[in-house]
């Protein structure tokens, strides 16, 4: 129904376009909105929505509008914590600090366990990750292809394990997530130039999720720039580094607390914003090997 509205309205109009479909470009510097949407697992058909669990929450979460892509979709888009500006990189931000109840950790695990992604949008692109792979006649040759989303935790392996564990199964929380966004100057004399005065096109959305313990000395305070007392994360030029560290294990038995932070970094890209999709189009088939 919703399509066919769509297509009587674009020939009742010469300016119809569909929604998150006219490209928009950002001044340097503006502020540019990350969205939560939904979490996701190939284990199992249920869906559920990013705030089903408890992440770090802006001071109000707000519907966002949907495009079209989304409303079919049946997907919701919200307001994040997440805060990033154009072409201005920054590292350790500090997201939030929660503390969770043995029944929170649970449920952190019970997602992990089915391998469940979080969705994200930045300007209408899905945030995904790059992962590499080979088929199974060339091994030994491996390529990059998006996988949508990110992996909200996943098994320790058995070597990140500490020394006389019994569990066979430990679980970790990816709480630390580095964002590469992607842009192009917008060239109106087909020259591109990184100053562009008519601002930027973003055509990549990219993300790497890390599991880190976060630590930090002195009294925690909220309203002072927190990054500065972690002690397991720099966020000096020019591109952010842990200091040594263990992943952050979820706790189902005893809860416990965790230190949400992220990246962001901006990269120039040759991608013109009517191919930014190009890389999400890629077909891959079942005799693929996938590696972390």
């Amino acid at each position: 129904m919703l399509l066919a509205v769509a297509l009587c309205l674009a020939q009742q109009s010469d300016g119809f376009y569909l929604p998150g479909v006219a490209p928009r470009a950002f001044k340097d510097g503006e502020a540019v909105q990350m969205k939560v949407q939904t979490l996701v697992s190939t284990e199992t058909p249920l869906q559920f929505d990013y705030y089903q669990l408890p992440f770090c929450e802006p001071r109000k979460i707000h519907d966002l509008p949907e495009n079209l892509g989304e409303a079919l979709a049946g997907e919701k888009a919200h307001t994040s914590a997440f805060k990033a500006r154009v072409k201005v990189n920054e590292y350790c931000k500090v997201l939030c600090r929660k503390n969770y109840t043995p029944q929170q950790m649970e449920e952190f695990q019970d997602f992990a366990i089915l391998e469940y992604r979080v969705n994200m949008r930045l300007d209408n692109l899905p945030v995904a990750e790059m992962i590499n792979f080979a088929f199974e006649d060339k091994p030994d040759k491996t390529m990059q292809i998006y996988n949508l989303g990110y992996a909200l935790g996943g098994k320790l392996a058995p070597e990140e394990k500490k020394a006389g564990s019994s569990e066979s199964d430990t679980y970790v929380l990816n709480n630390h997530l580095r964002f590469k966004i992607k842009y192009h100057p917008v060239d109106t004399d087909g020259v591109m130039t990184e100053g562009s005065p008519d601002g930027n096109y973003i055509v990549g959305f990219e993300v790497m999720p890390f599991s880190i313990k976060h630590s930090y000395y002195g009294k925690w305070n909220a309203s002072a720039i927190p990054y500065h007392k972690l002690t397991t994360c720099s966020g000096d030029p020019p591109n952010g580094r842990f200091e040594r560290h263990q992943p952050q294990v979820i706790d189902p038995t005893e809860g416990g607390q965790v230190i949400f932070t992220y990246d962001v970094e901006w990269e120039m890209s040759t991608v013109k914003w009517a191919s930014r999709w190009d890389v999400y189009l890629q077909m891959t088939d079942d005799n693929i090997h996938w590696f972390s």
